[in-house]
């Protein structure tokens, strides 16, 4: 089949999918789940056991139907290429019987395909049915816990709480007897609090009006909504760190023989331990902090200036744009021109590096620059100024041009000069995005990797902690030490994240 037909029917699957999801969501919910009618305690009681039932039996005949589809999928494809080929090449053998059966086989594939995704259809109904029914008792189950308050809460979320942890150490390869009977204690406890709030209750679908059903639907509707999201965030931000904390308490150990190259011990804090133990780990730790006390200062600082100097100018935009320019450039990109710049060739060559040759021709000697210790970091972080400087003047100027005029022209009545309106006025008005630029561009100088690995590749005393990372992980295989950094990163990122992101919400309120 060609390429282009293919991505077709991938798309069309993927968009079909989306719109059955929602579709059959809200169909279930309101005609289903939770129709817009009473149920008495009879009803209710029927409603349950049959929803229980379904709940069990739908996903297995869900996965029965599809396991059906993909082979019948495939043989439509197979029968559909058929046909093609034998219908295109009627020209050049001009025989009735090439061309029946090239019918046949196109009809075939046709149909083939056409019964294969109405199953498909069916087999997917079935699991958003199962899924739906799932969200709904459990979102009746925790109301009646809630509801009953006291031990029941505790025993639920605590119960939970205790296996998941005991299940996720004794994941991370811990060999340790107590973690199966924690488990089980935390599960048991769930399960006596949810039965007893039930007990309660007197049942699972408790007799409802139908003002009741239309709350239940509306409130569960949103969530319908944004599983897809929510999930994709699970899977692609959540689980990452999971794995990395998981990796980070393990010691990867390559066997001699056996179905599998390696496996995953438990090993503790053995990874931090030995990481903390390194000397060029400290060397990152003690580069990274020069970083966030020279750049953030820096850009913002400039980014200010520059916003200041042109606001209001005719040809202010030029210069905006010619800073802003920088940010277009990736940081590889970015590197690579300043290591033209630092260039070095022996004295007595011509200098191809701008830095060097200015140096030989007010009669200096030419310098390995990035060889530096200790100084080579500040040529290293020009260059994340340089981009970063584009990035806060953009956003101070907007903030600059937001100040009313009015407190300006009240300053100036009042005799006040330039440096005191600026200083006393307007950076005042402007601090909460100051403080915003400060903060984002903080968070891009703990992660900083392009500009160190391009340049120096951590040589030299300039190594920072994601190049470390990335030597261990990439270079060293040693993946649990690797991973032990990466969480070092995230627990440096994550309270200046969240620190911006509550300022930002402050600002915007």
């Amino acid at each position: 089949m060609h390429p282009a037909l293919q991505g077709l029917i991938v798309v069309t699957i993927v968009v079909s999918a989306a719109m059955g999801y929602y579709y059959f969501s809200n169909l279930f919910l309101d005609r289903f789940i939770f129709p817009r009618r009473a149920f008495d305690a009879d009803d209710a009681r029927k409603r349950t056991w049959l929803g229980l039932l379904t709940l069990i039996i739908a996903p297995v005949l869900g996965y029965f139907v599809l396991s059906v589809v993909v082979p019948w999928m495939g043989s439509g494809l197979a029968f559909f290429d058929a046909g093609v080929k034998d219908l295109s090449a009627i020209g050049s053998t001009a025989s009735i019987g090439a061309f029946w059966s090239g019918v046949a086989s196109f009809v075939t594939g046709v149909l083939l395909m056409v019964v294969s995704v109405a199953l498909a259809v069916v087999g997917y109904a079935l699991f958003v049915l199962a899924f739906i029914l799932l969200v709904a008792f459990l979102r009746i189950v925790l109301a009646a816990v809630l509801k009953l308050g006291g031990m029941s809460s505790w025993a639920l979320f605590g119960g939970i709480g205790l296996a998941v942890l005991a299940s996720a150490v004794s994941s991370f390869g811990a060999d340790w007897g107590i973690l199966p009977v924690l488990s089980v204690v935390g599960l048991i406890a769930a399960a006596w609090a949810v039965i007893h709030a039930l007990r309660v209750q007197g049942q699972l679908v408790p007799a409802s009006s139908v003002g009741d059903n239309v709350n239940n639907a509306t409130a569960l509707r949103p969530w319908f909504f944004l599983f897809p999201a929510l999930f994709a965030l699970c899977l692609y931000l959540a689980y990452p760190v999971f794995e990395t904390l998981r990796l980070s308490l393990t010691e990867r150990v390559f066997l001699a023989d056996g179905p599998v190259p390696y496996i995953y011990q438990w090993a503790g804090l053995d990874n931090y331990a030995q990481m903390f133990a390194e000397p060029k780990f400290w060397e990152a730790v003690r580069n990274n902090f020069l970083w966030l006390l020279v750049v953030p200062a820096l850009s913002t600082g400039f980014g200010l200036l520059v916003a200041q100097l042109t606001d209001r100018l005719s040809w202010g935009n030029v210069v905006k744009s010619l800073i802003f320019m920088p940010m277009a450039i990736s940081f590889v990109g970015a590197s690579v021109i300043w290591k033209l710049v630092y260039d070095f060739r022996p004295e007595g060559t011509e200098q191809i590096g701008i830095l060097n040759a200015i140096m030989v021709v007010f009669g200096g000697e030419p310098q390995t620059w990035l060889t530096m210790p200790f100084w080579n970091n500040f040529f290293l972080m020009v260059v994340l100024i340089w981009i970063q400087t584009g990035f806060a003047m953009v956003i101070l100027s907007a903030a600059l041009r937001g100040i009313p005029e009015e407190t300006i022209e009240a300053a100036i009545v009042d005799g006040a000069n330039p440096f005191q309106i600026f200083f006393r006025i307007k950076v005042p008005q402007i601090a909460g995005t100051i403080l915003v630029v400060w903060t984002t561009i903080t968070l891009t100088v703990l992660k900083v990797f392009d500009i160190v690995f391009a340049m120096t590749n951590g040589q030299w005393e300039t190594q920072v902690l994601a190049n470390y990372m990335y030597d261990k992980l990439f270079r060293a295989s040693d993946w649990g030490l690797g991973s032990a950094s990466a969480i070092i990163i995230m627990l440096l990122v994550t309270p200046i994240l969240v620190w911006n992101v509550r300022n930002a919400r402050k600002e915007m309120r």
